[in-house]
Parts: C-alpha cells; structure tokens; sequence
C-alpha cells in the first residue's frame, strides 16, 4: 500500500467527519490507500460517528488522551509506504501526486512538510523545496521507514512543538526535512480544545525541554536563556495579564525535566536546528 492517511481526533466530531468527507473526495477513484483515525479518548460522539458513517475506516480507540502521541497508535498500524498526519481539522486540498512523486524521487527526505493555509501556524514564510527542520503536524508526509527507524512523536511534550523535537531525531537520524510548496493543506483550526494559555504554557515548557534533552551541556544553558528570554517578549502582544502564563511555563519545565533522559544530538544537527529555531537565537544581542 502506498499511502496512509492517519488523524489524530479529540472530541471535535463534526470536524472529523468534514476531513474525513473531504478526504475521500480528494482520492475519489484512486486506490493504494487507507485511513486511519485514531481517537483520543473522546467523550463526545465521535467514536460511534465514524463507525456509523464511514465503517471502512481504520479506528484505533484509545482509552486515555496521551495527546500528540495518538498518532503513533496510528503510524504503527498503518501498512502505506507514506504516513500522511492529519489533525481531525485539517485536510488536503491538492497537490498530492505531486508530493509522493517528489518523494518517490528523493529516498533521503524523511519528512516533507507540506503548504499549510490558515490556523495559528501557516507555513507562507517557507521556500519552496528548501532544507529546515520546520513542518506542520496538521499536513506532513512521514515517509514510514522514518517511525520504524526513530518511532514516533515524543509521549512526554503531551502537545505543540513535537514537530520541532521530531525534526532533530529526524536530522539526527540522516534523513532531510523538505518544504513543499504546491501540496495545500487546509487547517481550519476549530476553537474547541484550544486557548492562548495553553499554547503559551506548553509552547515554552516544551521548547525549553527540547533544547535541555539533546543539546550539549556546555551549552544548553544559554539557550535555554534564549529560549526563555525570546518567549517573554510574547507578553507585549498578550498583555500583562499573560504574566502568570510565563511563570507557570518555567516551573512546568523544571518539573518536566526530572524525567528527560540526556540524549544529545550531533552537533551539526543543534547548529542546524539553533540557527532555523526563531526562540534559540540571540537575545537582544546579550545572551
């Protein structure tokens, strides 16, 4: 089987069945394929929507929410040669062929972020077939031999920015990581589950945790500061009231980082990844 697309669902119902629909409209006539939808403990209808509407998709059913890493359960049963990431409000408009026949063509890429349309976090600052370490979780190819390789999403981030902590193992494992621009995605960022606060805490505590799992000690610690330091200038956009929002941020990660296992990467990789990682840069030219 070549392709298989895997979506990650949690209590979003209706946008479920509308990737789901427009997924089968994109590969209408077309064989090779499957879906997979991996539902994430939901407490609402979901579960029993798909079975009821769409009974030829694959559904794996977990009885907890371990968050991004949901999709691994996906990923692990899929059989296509390609794994196609999803979210329960995302689908692909077109652009498809073209982006499995980039990657029939190119065994080196692991990972081929494609052009994500709307959502909090469009790629449009991307270039067109250029080497980084930036994809979308919403619309990414996964090339199959990469999770069998590395596995898959880390369980520990729970959510955002497990990207950004794949894309070092990814690197680190010889692949590249390619931006293609003429496969769209549409990400219509459904409310529900999400808030400012959330993303902020997780967003910091995470990128924090990254840097402290696979950056050298005799360096992690300044760009930990930069990661820090970079994130805080978000409270002129949030306001003041956001403040609490930073603070409950650092102690998460210093609670998170009890259980992180030192795992340094190459250090071609950290260069690679402090040099294209907006939050690893210098700070005000001090740190």
């Amino acid at each position: 089987m070549k392709l298989s697309f895997v979506i990650l669902n949690y209590n979003r119902e209706e946008e479920l069945r509308r990737t789901l629909m427009k997924t089968y409209r994109l590969m209408e006539g077309k064989e090779g394929f499957e879906i997979i939808v991996v539902d994430n403990a939901s407490s609402d209808n979901s579960v029993a929507s798909v079975r009821g509407l769409f009974p030829e998709v694959g559904l794996v059913e977990r009885t907890s929410n371990n968050g991004i890493a949901g999709w691994n359960d996906g990923f692990a049963v899929a059989k296509g040669e390609y794994l196609i990431v999803l979210d329960d409000d995302s689908n692909i408009e077109s652009g498809l062929k073209e982006a499995i026949d980039f990657l029939d063509s190119r065994p080196d890429v692991g990972v081929l972020a494609l052009n994500v349309i709307g959502g909090a976090f469009p790629t449009d600052y991307l270039v067109h077939l250029k080497e980084g370490i930036d994809f979308i979780g919403c619309g990414a190819i996964i090339r199959k031999e990469v999770f069998e390789k590395i596995g898959g999403f880390a369980d520990w981030l729970f959510i955002y920015t497990h990207e950004w902590e794949y894309a070092i193992r990814v690197l680190n494992a010889g692949y590249k990581i390619v931006y293609f621009e003429n496969c769209y995605v549409n990400h219509r960022t459904s409310a529900v589950n999400r808030t400012s606060k959330r993303l902020k805490v997780f967003s910091i505590r995470n990128e924090m945790a990254i840097v402290y799992k696979f950056f050298s000690k005799e360096e992690r610690r300044k760009y930990l500061a930069r990661v820090y330091l970079n994130n805080l200038k978000g409270v002129f956009k949030n306001g003041l009231q956001s403040i609490p929002w930073y603070v409950l941020a650092l102690k998460e990660f210093f609670k998170l980082r009890r259980q992180l296992e030192h795992t340094p990467v190459r250090k071609e990789v950290q260069d690679m990844y402090s040099k294209s990682n907006w939050a690893t840069w210098r700070f005000c030219k001090i740190i």
